[in-house]
């Protein structure tokens, strides 16, 4: 574990460099815009300054949720199979720890942009209010049924996130065992991957209808047991991805 909380601290160190200017910089264009917004400006230079400043905000959040996820698969090609790696498999480390550090730090820097643009977007539509009247609705007419459901569809979009990361570090590690046009490679296994995935889930969608024995007291009911078997299913994918990059990694990397 010290060994992972230091390659953490080496991956999450170069990982704010960037974005502890990009986070600051979503939150000061939303209360920008929410100002602008809250001044009603009169004229066609106001119309002019409101449509500005939701241009740029729009532009920040969107550059800030590609560059997380830019960043998050240079790293890991960069680092581990460019010539960086040559360094970081000379440590005295395992193939899964340094592939669980970046991971973690990609999942994490994903997370926190995806949260830091709801955020901003939340407060410059509804302004401080806006959250607490939400939070106060959640809690007063949710029952339990709909909390379940409402658990497994934020789980389903955690994992959703973890899938694309682990898919991509599986795409790029096949990809580098060509010998030439790696890249092009890697991004036609990952497609090659979502292909398959798309074909998997249309069969088990219709042998799940087709065998289906489970009698449900409500829509709701069988709407909770398919949210929990794709929960299920893209769990198991992630452990899958995980491992098999792992195994590469570790058996047929090849650096030259």
């Amino acid at each position: 574990m010290a060994v992972l909380r230091k390659l953490l601290k080496y991956d999450l160190r170069a990982n704010m460099k960037i974005f502890l200017f990009i986070w600051p910089a979503i939150l000061v264009f939303s209360v920008i815009e929410r100002l602008a917004i809250s001044a009603k400006p009169d004229g066609k230079l106001g119309t002019i300054l409101i449509s500005t400043t939701t241009t740029i905000f729009v532009l920040a959040v969107l550059a800030a949720c590609i560059v997380s996820l830019v960043v998050s698969i240079v790293r890991f090609y960069s680092g581990l199979l460019r010539d960086e790696g040559y360094l970081m498999f000379t440590l005295p480390v395992k193939p899964w720890q340094l592939i669980l550090s970046k991971f973690l730090t990609a999942l994490l820097t994903v997370v926190v942009t995806a949260a830091i643009s709801v955020l901003a977007s939340w407060y410059l539509f509804d302004g401080i209010n806006g959250f607490y009247e939400v939070a106060k609705l959640l809690w007063n007419e949710l029952d339990l049924p709909s909390g379940v459901t409402l658990v497994l569809v934020g789980s389903i979009i955690f994992t959703s996130v973890c899938m694309l990361l682990l898919q991509i570090y599986l795409a790029c590690s096949i990809g580098h065992l060509f010998k030439k046009h790696r890249i092009l490679w890697s991004v036609l296994v990952y497609y090659g991957i979502n292909i398959l995935i798309e074909v998997l889930s249309v069969s088990g969608l219709i042998g799940f209808n087709a065998f289906a024995v489970f009698e449900y007291t409500s829509t709701l009911g069988m709407l909770n047991t398919v949210l929990g078997v794709v929960l299920a299913v893209q769990v198991a994918l992630c452990v899958l991805y995980f491992f098999v990059t792992e195994h590469i990694l570790r058996k047929k990397l090849n650096l030259e």
